[in-house]
């Protein structure tokens, strides 16, 4: 194919001329390229071509560090990515990152983009076309209270209603941090439709976040918004226990010794195909029988979650990023508990546990059994608890990371009356507490339960 130049357009000074590339092969888009470079400053590219921007073969003159981010909004440009985004995840992840992954945001994609949304994948290469950033994000219309509807910038798993992921971020090659933060804000900063970029749940101490926030100034705001508690396992057991509540760290042991000696227990992980199969039938049936046991309907009533968790959770298992638990109590199972990991960290994401055994502690003692089966295995450094701020967490550990949401408003009618409902609502809840009986809020509650399933955070 012949190569396609790049209509340039300077957004900064100080900077060498940006050649044109040529680019072999692709999928036709329209899309826009900005080049940063390590001397600072942006430059526009508006492209008719090729939306990759692999096998760069121009000779340039710039200088010997430059990043170049293309958008892109094709269903058939994420499938292409699928290899390049997990290897960068790899490489570039400084926490965890299953959920970064390319897998479990597709398949998230597939089954809960909210209607008329659309891909904004901020891919970012460095001059020999190798993938050094990417900004997993989407374009969305979202309805807030039903008052106001704002078009909103968000990650991939987010603002869709059911709670999915957590440890999010934009994601860059060591190195290049700076530059990606440069060109991803420049790429949403130069996208005309948004009015609210909400970008939830980054680490705290994200490399990548700083250089975001300083090229958006003072219209940007990151606050905190989760705890992430985790227990610390590359140490040893009795390391661990000294992190513990002091209710359950003198009885832990305890409890474990009961139903050791009432039962004869099999706590073992799961390791083959076969095993897997029977592991996700018990693990769907205990989970809604332990909540649909607190009167609430369980995450597997929600829409699609049975398909979207047998699909990841076979495709993790498949790639060792799955850690799947069950407990067998005189050969009947009674509990199972589902952790993803990725890079040292184990999500222990979701549980299920059989009633009856309330005098064995059966939560706690399948929850132990799992982190000293995590101290015993090298590379395996967090056992987090995710976030969400459930009490018993507490009970585990002191030890967290913090989360927050990164915020931009635009200027407009629709934002500031959104930011107008935002600072109203604290006060209409409490007098909304303060006057309604808790019998009425509570079936007011159930009846909006049952009609907003699909609005449920996932229950662990």
């Amino acid at each position: 194919m012949a190569s396609i130049p790049h209509d340039e357009i300077s957004l900064a000074t100080g900077m060498n001329r940006i050649p044109r590339i040529e680019q072999p092969g692709g999928t036709l888009q329209e899309h826009t390229a900005l080049v940063a470079s390590g001397q600072g400053g942006v430059v526009e590219q508006t492209v008719d071509g090729p939306a990759s921007l692999d096998h760069q073969t121009a000779e340039t003159v710039q200088e010997p560090t430059t990043v170049t981010a293309t958008v892109l909004t094709r269903e058939a440009d994420f499938d292409a990515l699928a290899e390049e985004w997990d290897e960068l995840v790899s490489a570039g992840c400084q926490h965890g990152g299953f959920f970064l992954r390319w897998h479990w945001n597709r398949v998230w994609w597939r089954m809960y983009a909210p209607p008329h949304s659309e891909l904004f994948l901020i891919a970012c290469r460095d001059r020999s076309g190798q993938l050094v950033g990417l900004a997993p994000l989407y374009r969305h219309l979202r309805s807030f209270k039903g008052l106001v509807k704002l078009q909103e910038v968000s990650f991939l798993g987010t603002g869709a209603g059911l709670k999915t992921s957590e440890h999010l971020d934009i994601i860059a090659r060591d190195g290049y941090q700076d530059l990606v933060g440069q060109v991803v804000a420049a790429s949403i900063q130069r996208d005309t439709t948004w009015q609210r970029l909400w970008l939830w749940g980054i680490h705290a101490n994200s490399p990548v976040l700083p250089h975001v926030l300083k090229a958006f100034g003072a219209a940007a705001t990151a606050l905190p918004c989760d705890r992430l508690p985790y227990v610390a396992t590359h140490s040893d057991w009795a390391t661990v226990k000294l992190g513990l509540g002091s209710n359950l760290r003198t009885n832990i042991d305890r409890y474990i010794r009961r139903i050791q000696k009432d039962y004869t227990c099999q706590f073992e992980r799961v390791r083959t195909p076969e095993q897997l199969e029977e592991f996700m039938d018990l693990f769907i049936q205990l989970h809604q029988e332990r909540w649909q046991s607190k009167g609430k309907s369980g995450s597997f009533a929600s829409p699609n979650f049975k398909e979207f968790m047998q699909e990841t959770v076979r495709d993790a298992f498949r790639y060792d990023r799955a850690r799947l638990w069950t407990l067998f109590l005189d050969g009947q199972c009674v509990a199972v508990l589902q952790a993803f990991v990725d890079r040292g960290v184990v999500h222990y994401f979701q549980g299920g546990f059989k009633s009856g055994y309330d005098k064995h502690h059966l939560g706690s003692v399948v929850i132990a059994l799992a982190v000293q089966d995590c101290v015993g295995d090298d590379g395996k450094e967090e056992f987090d608890f995710m976030g969400g701020g459930a009490t018993y967490k507490d009970h585990w550990t002191k030890t967290s990371h913090e989360a927050v949401e990164f915020e931009v408003l635009r200027t407009g009618i629709r934002p500031k009356l959104f930011e107008a409902i935002r600072y109203i609502e604290p006060n209409v809840i409490r007098i909304y507490q303060r006057t309604i009986p808790p019998t009425v809020r509570d079936k007011i509650r159930k009846v909006r339960g049952a009609l907003h399933l699909s609005k449920s955070p996932v229950q662990m």
